[in-house]
């Protein structure tokens, strides 16, 4: 079969053939890959920053597939359900896992890391990552449901409490992250203030539902956000990129929060933890997003109220998909078809 393989950190990605999968396990399945879409978090895989990376692995954890065969002890799930794939495989045993908090899952599995993941014709997976996707949604909704819509319900409704009529503030916004955000805000009832250092895609942001649009090129727009607010601040910043975490901190009014989603260059940043105490500011991590959450936002992309902003490639032009995400010259998600 067709698969994109790391085989050794900083070099170029290609297709190339590689032994079919044979034999399944108790509780596996196997997925014909639709869709599969390109994560910033495969882009900082590739470049070293998870050491524990097994390699050789197949990249890819932004799942639509198909299942075409099905192992021992596999309840719910039969040959040819259509399905969408959390990130990864929870254990199903821990007291995270009892508690539906799968996502911090300490045993979990991650694709594209631990195991082999869906940058590939066909993918193994358990069915404890699984949820049925309804057949009249497009292959880039089902795929982004997981590492993007569903991630984004995470961080919005579960750990960040956005309600309706709050003011958020959404960096990085002409990202495949940032583009389902402002969809996503606006439909709890939010107000959203969207960042992008792009000109070119203002427009397109207010068109999405921004009601304000900032161009920073060069990372600074606190000043700005606090002239829309009239010097109040929004109530809760989503940042995207990392590297702009002060001037979230500076954005966010008192006693408002930051929920922390992204962070495209993974190194120490300097902080003034004293805008956190003065201000009482909470600062959250939000990672992916549990199979509930899953469920929810295939019901979103079903409503009509998010479509995917995507522009899909072949697998082949695996390398070329990297390299737009790198040098910023994609808006909304990129996605790579086998």
């Amino acid at each position: 079969m067709k698969a994109v393989v790391l085989r050794k950190f900083k070099t170029p990605l290609r297709v190339e053939e590689v032994e079919e999968i044979k034999d399944l396990q108790r509780g596996e399945v196997l997925l014909r890959i639709e869709m599969t879409g390109v994560c910033y978090r495969d882009i900082l895989t590739v470049d070293g920053y998870f050491p524990k990376t097994r390699l050789p692995v197949i990249l890819g954890h932004e799942i639509c597939g198909r299942i075409i065969d099905v192992g021992e002890d596999v309840p719910r799930f039969k040959r040819g359900d259509r399905v969408a794939s959390l990130t990864y495989i929870p254990c199903g045993e821990c007291d995270e896992c009892r508690r539906n908090e799968e996502n911090i899952c300490r045993k979990r599995l991650w694709f594209g890391e631990d195991i082999d993941g869906s940058y590939s014709e066909y993918l193994k997976t358990s069915y404890r990552s699984l949820v049925k996707a309804p057949e009249d949604l497009s292959p880039e909704a089902v795929a982004i449901s997981a590492c993007v819509t569903g991630m984004l319900i995470h961080a919005l409704k579960t750990r960040g409490k956005l309600m309706h009529t709050e003011k958020i503030l959404i960096t990085g916004a002409s990202g495949g992250v940032g583009v389902h955000a402002i969809q996503i805000a606006k439909s709890y009832g939010a107000k959203v203030i969207s960042v992008t250092g792009r000109e070119e895609h203002a427009d397109k942001l207010y068109k999405l539902g921004a009601d304000h649009v900032i161009v920073s090129k060069d990372g600074a727009f606190s000043d700005k956000v606090k002239s829309i607010t009239d010097g109040v601040g929004v109530d809760i910043v989503l940042d995207c990129v990392g590297l702009t975490l002060t001037e979230s901190l500076k954005s966010v009014k008192w006693g408002g929060r930051i929920i922390q989603v992204g962070n495209i260059k993974p190194e120490p940043i300097s902080l003034m933890i004293g805008y956190f105490i003065l201000k009482e500011v909470s600062l959250s991590g939000s990672l992916s997003c549990t199979k509930r959450e899953l469920s929810e936002a295939l019901e979103l992309h079903k409503s009509g109220k998010v479509k995917p902003i995507t522009t899909v490639l072949p697998l082949e032009q695996v390398e070329e998909a990297h390299r737009m995400i790198r040098e910023r010259r994609h808006f909304g998600r990129i996605m790579l078809k086998p």
